[in-house]
C-alpha cells in the first residue's frame, strides 16, 4: 500500500513555504568572514572604573553589579547570550580590586588589564567620566577583527551577535574628500567604527530621528595601532572638542559625517539610550540607561524598566549564587 495523497490544501501552502525559508535564508544576516574562508575573531567589551562611592564595598559598586548582569546576559542567559561563543572582554585599571577581577573571571569574563592614559588635561561633566578615554585602549587589542563595545549601564533585551554583520560594522576605506589637519597624527587606510544616533529626549519616536552625533556607549570597531596613535594626538588639540563628555566627543570628531573618516551608522534597532518601553515593544535589542534608578526630570527611566532589571538582577544573582547586598 502506497502512502496516503497529499492533502491539496497542503500541496497549494509548499510554494509559499519555500518562499519563507528562501527569505529567511537571503535576508538573515549572516557574520562576516575573513577572506581565507575564516571567521573573524570577534568580542564583546566593557570598562570597569573604581568605585567613587563615598564608601566602596561590595554592596555599594552599582556598576560592578550592572557589569556582572551584562556578563550573564552575554554569556549566561539563554533570552540574550552569544550563540558564537564570543567572549566578554572586561577592560580593568590597576587600581579594580583583585576580588572583582577574580569574581568577573569565575563568572566567565576575560579580564584585559590596561593603564591609564594621561588625562590631567580634560575637563568631564563629571569626575567619574576623569578615565573614559581609556575605552580607547580597545584599539591596541589587535588579537581580536572585531569588537563591540557596551558601556557597563547597558541591558540586553535580545542577543547581539547579529551586530557584528551590520553594514556599518564592515571595514570602510579612508576618504580623500577632507583636508587634513598638519598637526594630526596619520590617518588608517581603512577603519571600521560603527555606532547609533545619540537620543537626548526620553519622549523620541520610534525609531528616533537620526543625528549627526552620536552616543560613545555602543559602537563596533576594528583594532589598529594607527588608528589609536590618531587619537592620541588629538590629546594635544583639546579645543577642538569638548572634554565634557572626553571620549565621546573625541570620536564624534575624529569620525564627524563631513571628514575622511566618517561614523556607520548602525541600525537603529541594535541600541537606544533614554529608552521607553514602547522602544521594547518595538523590538529594540538593547539599551543604554541606568535602570536601577528612577532618573531624573530629564533622563526618567519608568518603573516598568526598573521592574525588568530588578527581575534580571534576581535571576542573575540565583544562577551564580551571589549577591551584591541591596540597592
Amino acid at each position: 500500500m502506497g502512502p496516503p495523497p497529499r492533502s491539496p490544501k497542503v500541496i497549494y501552502l509548499l510554494p509559499f513555504i519555500a518562499i519563507i525559508l528562501l527569505y529567511l535564508r537571503w535576508f538573515t544576516p549572516q557574520l562576516p568572514i575573513t577572506q581565507n574562508n575564516t571567521e573573524l575573531k570577534l568580542a564583546y567589551a566593557t570598562l570597569l572604573l573604581p568605585d567613587t562611592s563615598s564608601d566602596p564595598s561590595r554592596s555599594t559598586d552599582i556598576y560592578f553589579l550592572s557589569t556582572r548582569i551584562l556578563n550573564y546576559q552575554l554569556l549566561h542567559d539563554p533570552r540574550t547570550r552569544t550563540t558564537r561563543a564570543i567572549p566578554f572582554l572586561v577592560l580593568v585599571t590597576p587600581d579594580i580590586p583583585p576580588w572583582k577581577c577574580e569574581h568577573l573571571k569565575r563568572e566567565g569574563a576575560t579580564i584585559v588589564r590596561v593603564g591609564k592614559l594621561d588625562v590631567d588635561w580634560i575637563q568631564p561633566g563629571h569626575e567619574r567620566w576623569r578615565d573614559v578615554m581609556i575605552k580607547l585602549r580597545l584599539f591596541e587589542l589587535l588579537s581580536y577583527d572585531r569588537i563591540l563595545f557596551l558601556d557597563a549601564d547597558t541591558f540586553l533585551f535580545k542577543p547581539l551577535d547579529g551586530v557584528f554583520a551590520d553594514p556599518a560594522a564592515q571595514i570602510q576605506q579612508t576618504l580623500q574628500q577632507a583636508s587634513i589637519e598638519p598637526d594630526e597624527g596619520p590617518l588608517p587606510a581603512s577603519y571600521v567604527f560603527g555606532t547609533s544616533s545619540e537620543v537626548t529626549t526620553a519622549s523620541h519616536s520610534y525609531p528616533p530621528v537620526p543625528m549627526g552625533y552620536f552616543n560613545a556607549g555602543f559602537f563596533v570597531m576594528s583594532p589598529s595601532l594607527q588608528l589609536f596613535s590618531y587619537y592620541l594626538s588629538l590629546f594635544n588639540h583639546t579645543t577642538r572638542f569638548d572634554t565634557t563628555y572626553p571620549e565621546q566627543n573625541l570620536l564624534n570628531y575624529a569620525h564627524r559625517e563631513d571628514r575622511n573618516m566618517p561614523w556607520g551608522r548602525l541600525n537603529f534597532s541594535w541600541n537606544i539610550n533614554l529608552p521607553l518601553p514602547r522602544d521594547v515593544e518595538m523590538g529594540v535589542a538593547s539599551v543604554h540607561a541606568k535602570l536601577w534608578t528612577k532618573g531624573n526630570e530629564l533622563k526618567p527611566v519608568e518603573q516598568e524598566l526598573q521592574d525588568i532589571w530588578r527581575v534580571k538582577r534576581e535571576e542573575m544573582e540565583i544562577w551564580t549564587g551571589f549577591g551584591s547586598g541591596r540597592m
